[in-house]
């Protein structure tokens, strides 16, 4: 997961404390409702300079050298030396990355291109010391499992949590009640009037829902 307040990941990252277990309900239903858990290092975002979606700025990998834009070694230099300081925060030698964000793999072409040369060449260049491979949390978590360790148990919540010093997340699901819930009424009513004009074979001369759509920012 992601939402940590930022002191305490600083914190974590210094004491290889990224992953533990989580006992949700210690007073309640005690161990039973242990999970094994740990905090993204990049948020759940990609390394920096590696995000290769139509949303993104970074350069694609370009693994032809007759091209003057040709940038594989770079890239592949950059990964690694991620991988380095990500691998000093985490007690096994599995990392995981989180290769995508919100509202990526639109055009996932794009991704897929780029992770393919990305995990081919580093197999191929830095195969004494790293392996790089398509996973899933199952995978991670069974491999991070056979290292046999034992692991802090945490017991409190991670609410409230802060992303700087005055940026606070309490209130986040609370604050200005009476607009969230003008808003969700007004959501119901705008996909009522959607619904019957589908259902009218579309809205009749000069009445449309598209006002208060705009007014919904839909």
């Amino acid at each position: 997961f992601a939402r940590i307040d930022y002191q305490d990941m600083i914190k974590r990252r210094a004491e290889k404390r990224m992953e533990m277990i989580w006992r949700g309900s210690p007073d309640n239903l005690g161990k039973e409702s242990d999970i094994f858990t740990g905090v993204l290092f990049y948020h759940y975002s990609p390394p920096p300079g590696m995000c290769f979606d139509v949303r993104c700025g970074d350069d694609p990998i370009v693994d032809n050298p007759e091209l003057f834009t040709y940038n594989l070694e770079r890239k592949l230099e950059q990964f690694m030396l991620d991988a380095i300081i990500q691998a000093q925060s985490y007690r096994t030698n599995n990392i995981m990355f989180t290769m995508g964000d919100d509202f990526n793999y639109e055009d996932a072409e794009l991704w897929y291109t780029n992770l393919d040369i990305l995990i081919e060449n580093i197999n191929k260049m830095y195969s004494e010391n790293f392996t790089a491979f398509y996973s899933t949390p199952t995978r991670y978590i069974e491999a991070v499992h056979s290292a046999n360790l034992t692991w802090q148990v945490k017991t409190d919540d991670f609410f409230p949590y802060a992303t700087c010093p005055f940026c606070y997340w309490t209130g986040y699901f609370t604050s200005r009640p009476a607009l969230k819930g003008y808003v969700r009424t007004m959501n119901s009513f705008l996909q009522t009037c959607k619904h019957m004009e589908v259902f009218s074979d579309g809205p009749p001369k000069n009445a449309t829902s598209d006002k208060l759509a705009k007014a919904m920012g839909v």
